[in-house]
């Protein structure tokens, strides 16, 4: 039941499989449309075969993981079950975030008990992946107990932890997660834009804001949301919230939308916090209000 089969060679399926072998899994095969990728997969990982025969792949293991893109998953699952690749019994995985586990309906109507198993984890590269994935937490959905129990078992080999969800939830556990780490770094971003327009060199601005990015992290860790908000915003600084407006505008006008609503969700942790009293939230929302585009 350990023999493991690798469905797209990426950089999840790899380091997954990576993971599993040094684990005492053995990965029976890696398959991908590319031979090449498989290949490269295949060496990294230190064994399987390394194929484009995906359905002939899938039949070589009794746990089965699909780590293509979203956008595949669906469609390489119906074509390796009907070509009879999923064997009755076997378990089989996919590690999108944003898909439910009916994704893998047409292996389930073969006999294979299916589960979706996502590392909450920024996975940038297979040798980040390795080091990152040990310890993360994995978000798992299944109607199947037995599924939710061999899955929970590949979680303790990654030394992870189980974060539960409803039953077609993930699309919104996937948001929440693109919010925080993917906008997260598109936030920083935009504050690096600001600092060019101020004069100061991108590198610089960033050596100079990391500090105050670690920082913020460790406050979150310590004190949650939304202890850890600081900023003008949340002590009512009105002015403070005006001046950054007016120098967006004269700039860069089509970042103020941007501005605009991260301030006006700011405004609501802020009340939430109860540092900002209500007569200030409002003069600040009505500033971000006029300044809106679209505002006549």
């Amino acid at each position: 039941m350990k023999n493991t089969a690798i469905i797209g060679a990426g950089v999840v399926g790899t380091a997954m499989g990576y993971l599993l072998c040094n684990a005492g899994y053995t990965v029976t095969g890696i398959a991908s449309r590319s031979l090449e990728s498989a290949v490269k997969a295949r060496d990294f990982i230190g064994q399987g075969e390394a194929s484009t025969d995906l359905a002939g792949t899938a039949r070589s293991a009794g746990i089965v993981f699909l780590t293509t893109s979203d956008d595949a998953v669906r469609q390489v699952c119906e074509n390796i079950a009907h070509r009879d690749g999923f064997m009755p019994g076997s378990l089989v995985i996919h590690t999108s975030g944003a898909l439910s586990v009916d994704v893998l309906m047409s292996a389930k109507n073969k006999g294979a008990v299916t589960v979706s198993m996502h590392p909450l984890q920024s996975l940038p590269s297979v040798q980040e992946a390795v080091k990152n994935i040990p310890g993360s937490y994995f978000c798992l959905e299944s109607e199947d107990e037995s599924a939710l129990d061999r899955a929970r078992e590949m979680v303790r080999v990654f030394q992870g932890k189980e974060l539960n969800i409803l039953l077609g939830g993930k699309p919104l556990y996937h948001a929440g997660a693109a919010a925080v780490s993917n906008f997260f770094v598109a936030t920083i971003g935009f504050g690096l834009q600001l600092h060019e327009y101020a004069g100061i060199n991108r590198q610089d601005s960033l050596k100079a804001l990391l500090p105050l990015i670690q920082g913020t992290l460790n406050n979150i860790e310590k004190i949650g949301i939304p202890a850890a908000l600081t900023g003008p915003i949340a002590r009512g600084d009105v002015q403070t919230v005006e001046d950054h407006l007016v120098s967006i505008s004269r700039e860069n006008p089509d970042l103020l939308g941007l501005y605009c609503e991260l301030s006006k969700y700011t405004v609501e942790l802020a009340l939430e916090k109860g540092t900002l009293k209500k007569d200030s939230a409002l003069k600040i929302l009505d500033l971000l209000q006029q300044h809106a585009p679209g505002y006549h």
